[in-house]
């Protein structure tokens, strides 16, 4: 179940003339679960031909991984929500080199993670990812909270950019994105699937506290199937679980430079 707590309100970003970065980013999320679930899905039919009958503590699907992993799921769900879709995109279009260089990289010129078409417009995508446990305030995170300065700065630089090159871009927004995946270790006191439950319980109250901190202009969250909220071999000796109740996503739409 995907559910959107805050949608965006930018007016010049959801003109739908243009290209609405509201129904960009929900359709955006639709195929990169979709994907994901496709993905463990195949994994566990994998290990169920091996004859393991606990096939789905095993399987690690990519959005609960790390974020080159993450960025591949996304990579997979733009080219299936949007007409183009580029990744690392360079800033400058002079580091565009036809036979394929990239002569001209340098740390001035950058790279945009996404750049997609979506209606009429452009629109630069940033992305990171973040774990974060369900126990506690997400203000209390400071990790999180460096990941949401540093994926805003981020899109709000790209966007910068960008305009720079307005001859090149129509219309363009920006957008810095945080996948946040959340989840709790299980502790020999409490058995697998009453930490589950406990755990799903809270990721609700665990997308408002980031709610509160980012003042996020889109977030949702993602409540996998319970099959997929269990995972077997964490633990220095590799024999505990953790669960992994969902994920969060909070968006900041950057349509002006200033």
């Amino acid at each position: 179940m995907l559910t959107v707590l805050t949608e965006g309100s930018l007016k010049g970003a959801t003109n739908p003339e243009r290209g609405n970065v509201q129904s960009f980013l929900e359709r955006l999320l639709v195929e990169v679960v979709s994907e994901n679930y496709h993905y463990f899905l195949s994994e566990h039919l994998s290990y169920r031909d091996q004859g393991d009958q606990d096939a789905h503590k095993f399987c690690w699907p990519p959005l609960l991984a790390n974020e080159r992993q993450v960025s591949g799921l996304f990579a997979v769900g733009l080219s299936r929500a949007c007409p183009i879709s580029r990744p690392e995109h360079p800033i400058s279009r002079s580091s565009l080199q036809r036979n394929g260089e990239d002569k001209q990289s340098s740390n001035k010129n950058g790279r945009i993670d996404f750049l997609t078409t979506f209606g009429t417009r452009q629109i630069a995508l940033e992305l990171k990812q973040c774990p974060i446990a369900t126990v506690g305030e997400a203000k209390l995170k400071s990790g999180l909270e460096s990941k949401w300065n540093t994926v805003s700065s981020q899109a709000k630089q790209a966007l910068v950019h960008i305009r720079e090159y307005s001859r090149w871009y129509a219309s363009p927004v920006s957008i810095g994105l945080l996948v946040i995946r959340a989840s709790r270790k299980v502790t020999s006191r409490r058995g697998v699937e009453d930490a589950r439950q406990a755990a799903a319980k809270s990721l609700p109250v665990v997308a408002e506290s980031v709610r509160k901190l980012t003042s996020a202009d889109f977030l949702a969250y993602y409540t996998p199937p319970a099959e997929m909220q269990v995972s077997y071999g964490w633990g220095k000796n590799e024999d505990q679980h953790r669960v992994f109740p969902g994920v969060v996503f909070a968006a900041v739409v950057h349509g002006s430079t200033k």
